[in-house]
This record gives C-alpha cells, structure tokens and sequence, in this order.
C-alpha cells in the first residue's frame, strides 16, 4: 500500500490559490512585477512623447517651408520680365533658407523661372538641372525643370539640346500635357533650319490632338511649310 503524504497547512499556503479570480490574480501579477511595468510603461509614453513631438516639429517646419515660398511667389510676382527690378539676389537668400524636401524643389523652379525671365539663361539651365536630377523622372517637379530646361536652351539659341530636351518629354511624359511640347518641338526644328522635323511634327499633332482648340494654328503652319519645301 502506497504511503500517504502529509501535507502541512503552512505549506499549504504557500501553494498558488486555484480558485483567485481574474482581478486578483492581475493584482498579484502587478504586486509581483511593479518595477518592471513601470519601466515599460515609462517607455511607452516616452516613445509616444517622441512621436508627438516629431510630428509638431514637422508641422512647424512645413508651415516656415510654405511661409517662405509665399514671400518668393509675392517677390517673384513684382513686373517679372529682362527690364525688371533684378530681385533674384533676395529669392537667392530665401532659397537658402529651405531644408530638403517638396517646398525647395517647387522654390527652386520659381528662382529658375525668375532667371529665364531675366535671360539668365546659365543659372536657369544650372537649378533646372539640379531640380532634375534630385527628383524622381514620373514627379511633376522632374517634367517642369525639363520644361524650363528645353525653353532655355532655345532662348541661348542652342537648339539641338532644346530639341533633344523636347523629345526626352515626349518618349516620356508621365501624364505631363503634350501640345505645347510637341509645338515648341516644332518651333525648334524650324529654328534649326529643320523644316522637314517641323513638318512631320506638325502633321503628327494634327493626327494625335483632333480637335484642340488650337489646331487651326498648326493647319496654317502646316500649309506655310509646305509652300516652302
């Protein structure tokens, strides 16, 4: 016969209860563990203070971002054109005051539009480049700063990088609105003594653009180069 254990009452009570409730059972846990927990919960709220306060920083530093592109678009907006007050050494400092990030690519363009506007065809060409190549080729910045970059060129004369720039948008456009493209392209083959481009440009217009509010200029441009071939 097996022999029978004895089991004291003191030992008894140093075994778990079975029948603690839930509450309870959390209350014994916590007791038990309170060091920890606060510890962790510490961290918790430290972690979410953290991100709180990444996320204010970010909403003051985009409002400064906007702030200062509102001052280069009232600056930008005073009689623009070649004969103007030169204000382009003042959007030069605000420019420098952006950090990386959508306002300074969209800053950017406008100083290179206030450049073209001004025939400072170098400088515009240099920051159309630089907004090009700091952005992705499908973002609208990528397309205007090749925009402004092929119009340069044509205001420097220098039409075979224009029409090379002209055609880079067409092979490519991401959605970007094509007409004025492919005009300019056509504009720019006559400039280089291309009539034969210009021709066929104007006549694929013509076949890709039914119905444009424009199209009867290009019909009498494509009827002036063809009395001239």
């Amino acid at each position: 016969m097996a022999k029978r254990l004895k089991v004291t009452r003191k030992e008894l009570l140093k075994e778990p209860d079975q029948f603690l409730s839930t509450s309870q059972k959390v209350s014994l846990y916590v007791s038990q563990h309170k060091k920890n927990l606060l510890i962790g919960v510490g961290a918790i709220v430290a972690v979410f203070a953290l991100i709180g306060g990444y996320r204010y920083n970010q909403e003051v530093q985009n409002m400064r971002m906007e702030s200062l592109y509102f001052k280069m678009v009232k600056i930008h907006e005073q009689k623009p054109g070649k004969d103007s007050q030169d204000n382009t050494g003042e959007l030069e400092k605000l420019l420098g005051q952006f950090s990386d990030g959508p306002q300074q690519m969209r800053a950017s363009l406008l100083l290179a539009e206030e450049y073209f506007l001004k025939e400072q065809f170098d400088k515009a060409i240099a920051l159309y480049t630089d907004v090009q190549q700091r952005s992705e080729s499908k973002d609208l910045s990528s397309q205007l700063a090749k925009v402004g970059l092929a119009y340069s060129y044509e205001g420097k004369k220098d039409y075979a990088k224009s029409i090379e720039t002209y055609k880079s948008l067409v092979n490519k456009a991401n959605g970007f609105p094509l007409f004025d493209v492919y005009i300019s392209l056509a504009r720019c083959y006559e400039l280089n003594k291309d009539k034969k481009n210009a021709l066929l440009t104007l006549r694929e217009i013509e076949t890709k653009f039914q119905g444009h509010p424009q199209m009867q200029s290009v019909e009498r441009q494509i009827s002036r180069l063809s009395g001239q071939e």
